[in-house]
């Protein structure tokens, strides 16, 4: 039993020396490779500049970060984005007795839009591993809101009376009320004079997974909570207006470039 294990450990001593000059040809080889690699993937960024689409629980949006690296473990961002933004309530409806009408909601008084600004920052959670891999930070962001209201219009029929006896009917563009005769939704461009501001605050928190594979380039997934308060209200809908606090979970596509400016 002595000479069989002896005999083991002499094989695995072997195995171990033989295999020694392959393991360090393979880490030349991969510093080497390192080496290798054009200088813009070796320097170290101070500013980078991303755009961002993204979809969000109330619509959809888009915008775009100016970023200032700090170290690794942080940067700082001045951000602008422009959303979409709906009630939970809507329920797109048709009016089946009428040809070449427009779907409606039932209820809308306004599309509502926002556009953000804030300051933000990244902060490092998990770096990548020298060969690779996702990055992941905190993400946090804070500032101002404006929520730019424009009249949701209906076509609706309405009935005048006639000088002669009886009735005219007439088709009009009018904003929501209850008892309307709606035949469907009118143009977009209705109503966009009469557009009301509603200015508001804003803070999120989320995550961030860098995947791109180039330091030159920016590409991340994000995943961000945002709370925002309008002082003025929001209205949507009929049965909910002057709403003023709203919570959104937001998933976006970030890509831009990191470059030097001294």
């Amino acid at each position: 039993m002595t000479a069989l294990r002896q005999t083991l450990l002499r094989m695995i001593m072997l195995t171990l020396l033989g295999a020694c000059p392959f393991l360090l040809s393979a880490q030349n080889i991969d510093i080497q490779s390192e080496d290798d690699k054009p200088i813009e993937e070796r320097l170290v960024y101070n500013h980078q500049n991303s755009l961002k689409a993204a979809i969000h629980s109330r619509g959809f949006g888009a915008g775009f970060k100016i970023g200032r690296i700090k170290s690794i473990h942080l940067v700082r961002n001045w951000e602008a984005e422009f959303v979409s933004l709906h009630s939970l309530k809507e329920i797109k409806t048709l009016n089946i007795a009428t040809y070449n009408t427009r779907p409606f909601v039932y209820g809308k008084l306004n599309y509502a839009y926002v556009i953000r600004f804030g300051y933000g920052e990244d902060r490092r959670i998990f770096g990548k591993p020298y060969w690779g891999g996702i990055e992941t930070r905190w993400t946090y962001e804070a500032g101002a809101s404006l929520a730019l209201l424009k009249p949701y219009y209906y076509y609706v029929v309405s009935y005048q009376p006639n000088p002669t006896g009886g009735y005219i009917e007439k088709i009009e563009e009018r904003v929501f009320e209850k008892g309307l005769d709606i035949l469907g939704r009118s143009a977009f461009t209705k109503g966009i004079v009469e557009t009301k501001l509603s200015p508001g605050i804003h803070a999120s928190l989320g995550l961030g997974f860098d995947i791109g594979k180039s330091r030159t380039r920016v590409q991340s997934i994000n995943v961000d909570a945002k709370a925002e308060f309008f002082p003025l209200g929001v209205s949507i809908m009929e049965s909910e207006q002057n709403k003023r606090f709203f919570i959104t979970f937001m998933l976006s596509y970030n890509w831009g470039t990191r470059f030097n400016k001294y």
